[in-house]
C-alpha cells in the first residue's frame, strides 16, 4: 500500500542541481543484443560527451546515490519534480538517516543537451554509415556502452548506485549487468525499473508492446518538430488552436531547474500533482498526449528539451534585399534516429540474462523492483506477469503508481516519488544497512 505525503512543495526552498557535461570513453557500434565482437562494421572507440545533473544530499557516505535514465523523447530534466518531491520527503522522513547520498539524472546520447554536444560526431557517423553500408543510428547497445562509460566515472567510485529507468532506458541497465562482464565498477547496487519496456525473443506480433513499438517508430516520423517559437510549441503540444489562452494554466511562465514556474505578480501558482484545467480564448482540439502531463513537466520540455536555430536565408538571385535568418526552435533529438529506437528488437533481452541479474542483485545488492502504470495502455497484465516469470520470479516488489498513464515521470511525478520513496526505505535502504534513527 502507497503511504501517501503532504504537499510540502510550496513551502521549502528551491532545489537547484549541479550541471555538469562528461567526456566519456564508450563504443559505438556494438550489435544490439549479441555478443561484444570485435569485427563488426560500424563499430568504433569514440568520446562522447554527457550531460547530467547532480543534486548532493547527504555528506555520508553509506546513503544511496541514484542514477536515473530517461525513456525515449525524453530528457534528463524530466525527472526533476519527481527529484524535488522525494528529496523532500527525504528531508522530512524520520526512518533512516542520510538514506540518499545524490542525485544524477543524465540525458542519453542523442536526448536533450547531450545531443547538442554530441550533433557533430552523430551526423558524422550517420553519413559514414550511409556511405559504408551500415547503420550509423543511435542504437539500444550503444546507450548500454555509454551507461556503462557513465557508471565507471570517478565522482561514483565507492558509491552505493540505484538505478532508476523509466520505459526503454530499463534495457541498457539489464544490458551493463548482464551483456559487459568486465566492467570496471561494481554497480548497480539494485534497480527499480519504472513501466520497463522489456521484450523477449520470439515474442508475438499481437503482443501490445510490439504494437505499440510499430506505432511509435510510425508515430515519430510524422510528429512535428518545429516551431516558430517556445510558446507556439506548447500550444500545438497541448493542442490548442486560436489565439493565445489568457489563463494562468497556458500563459508563457519564467521556468527554473526546480520545476516551479516563476509567476508574474499576482498571479496563483498550483504546485499540485496533476495538471492545471487549461482553458481561455483558445480553442482546444481533442486531448494530446501531452496534455496529460504535469504543468512542470511540460515547461522543462519546453525549455530545456527544445533548442533554439537560426538559419541564414539566401536572397533570390538577383535581387537587392540582403541575406536576412530565420529563427525557429526544435527538437533537440531528431525524429529520424527517436523513430528506429523504438524497434522492439533495440529492447528484447534473454530471459536467462533477466533472471540471472534478478537473482544477483537479489542475494549481493538491494533486488530489482518494478513500478507499473495504473493505466494498462502500453503493457498488458499479460505482458506483466510474463517479465516476471521470465525473472523467474526474482524481482523483489512490483507494485503501481496511482493515477499513471505509461509516461509515469511525465504524468504522476508525485505519486512516483512517494512509491519510489516506499521502495527505498521499505527495501534498498534495508539491504544496503543504511543507520535507522533512534527511536524517541
Amino acid at each position: 500500500m502507497i503511504q501517501t505525503y503532504p504537499n510540502t512543495l510550496d513551502k521549502m526552498e528551491n532545489i537547484t542541481p549541479e550541471r555538469h557535461v562528461f567526456s566519456l570513453p564508450t563504443t559505438f557500434g556494438l550489435p544490439v543484443g549479441g555478443a561484444l565482437q570485435d569485427n563488426v562494421p560500424g563499430r568504433e572507440d569514440v568520446t562522447v560527451r554527457c550531460a547530467a545533473l547532480r543534486y548532493p544530499v547527504s555528506k555520508s557516505k553509506q546513503g544511496l546515490t541514484l542514477v536515473l535514465t530517461h525513456g525515449l523523447s525524453s530528457h534528463k530534466e524530466s525527472y526533476h519534480p519527481t527529484i524535488a518531491h522525494l528529496l523532500r520527503m527525504n528531508a522530512t522522513g524520520n526512518r533512516y538517516i542520510n538514506m540518499i547520498r545524490e542525485i544524477w539524472s543524465i540525458d542519453m546520447p542523442n536526448h536533450g543537451e547531450s545531443a547538442v554536444l554530441n550533433r557533430a560526431y552523430l551526423e558524422d557517423r550517420q553519413e559514414r554509415g550511409r556511405k559504408e553500408g551500415w547503420d550509423g543510428k543511435c542504437t539500444t547497445m550503444d546507450f548500454t556502452s555509454y551507461l556503462n562509460a557513465f557508471l565507471s566515472i570517478p565522482q561514483l567510485q565507492g558509491h552505493r548506485v540505484v538505478g532508476v529507468a523509466h520505459s526503454g532506458s530499463s534495457t541498457p541497465w539489464t544490458n551493463v549487468f548482464t551483456l559487459f562482464k568486465r566492467r570496471s565498477h561494481p554497480h548497480p547496487f539494485a534497480l527499480l525499473f519504472i513501466e520497463p519496456v522489456i521484450m523477449f525473443p520470439g515474442m508475438s506480433s499481437n503482443d501490445p508492446r510490439v504494437a505499440h513499438s510499430n506505432a511509435n517508430m510510425r508515430g515519430s516520423l510524422a510528429k512535428r518538430d518545429k516551431w516558430s517559437s517556445r510558446a507556439e510549441a506548447k500550444r500545438w503540444l497541448l493542442g490548442i488552436q486560436g489565439n493565445r489562452p489568457k489563463d494562468q494554466g497556458d500563459q508563457r511562465r519564467d521556468i527554473d531547474i526546480s520545476g516551479n514556474a516563476k509567476q508574474r505578480e499576482g498571479q496563483g501558482q498550483n504546485v499540485g500533482s496533476g495538471h492545471k484545467k487549461r482553458t481561455g480564448n483558445g480553442k482546444a482540439k481533442a486531448k494530446t498526449p501531452w496534455s496529460k502531463w504535469d504543468d512542470r513537466v511540460l515547461d522543462l520540455f519546453v525549455e530545456r528539451a527544445l533548442e533554439d536555430v537560426c538559419e541564414p536565408t539566401l536572397p533570390l538571385q538577383g535581387s537587392a534585399t540582403t541575406a536576412k535568418s530565420r529563427t525557429y526552435v526544435r527538437s533537440m533529438n531528431r525524429k529520424e534516429e527517436e523513430s528506429s529506437l523504438y524497434m522492439h528488437s533495440q529492447h528484447t533481452v534473454e530471459p536467462a540474462h533477466l533472471a540471472h541479474m534478478c537473482a544477483a542483485l537479489d542475494l549481493g545488492g538491494g533486488g530489482v523492483h518494478i513500478m507499473w502504470a495504473e493505466s494498462e495502455e502500453y503493457i498488458s497484465q499479460s505482458s506483466r506477469a510474463g517479465i516476471l516469470d521470465a525473472a523467474s520470479r526474482r524481482v523483489i516488489s512490483d507494485r503501481v503508481v496511482p493515477g499513471s498513464g505509461h509516461l509515469v515521470p511525465q504524468e504522476t511525478p508525485r505519486q512516483l516519488a512517494e512509491t519510489l520513496y516506499d521502495v527505498l526505505v521499505g527495501h534498498v535502504a534495508v539491504a544496503a544497512g543504511i543507520t535507522m534513527r533512534a527511536s524517541l
